[in-house]
């Protein structure tokens, strides 16, 4: 039996682990609804987009719109792609 199952919380019953897609120009790309809330905890109203049920995050640190993506990384592809950074801050 393998120990890399979802881990079980009372919120998040264990499913299939979560697919998370960084694309090549910043956005981040969750395919299921969620609920994003500020660090006082207040809800934030998730903008809409084209897919119904995806939510995209801003990872290129240009968005109007933070934490969300408003496609600003695309004024900015003639740069070369952002590429995730993994450690530190």
């Amino acid at each position: 039996m393998s120990d890399q199952s979802p881990a079980k919380t009372p919120d998040h019953p264990a499913t299939s682990p979560l697919v998370v897609t960084v694309k090549p120009h910043g956005t981040i790309v969750l395919p299921l609804p969620v609920v994003v809330r500020d660090l006082e905890g207040k809800e934030l109203p998730i903008p809409p987009f084209k897919q119904p049920g995806v939510v995209k995050f801003c990872g290129c640190g240009r968005s109007g719109n933070k934490p969300f993506c408003d496609g600003s990384h695309k004024k900015a592809m003639s740069e070369g792609p952002v590429k995730a950074q993994t450690g530190g801050d």
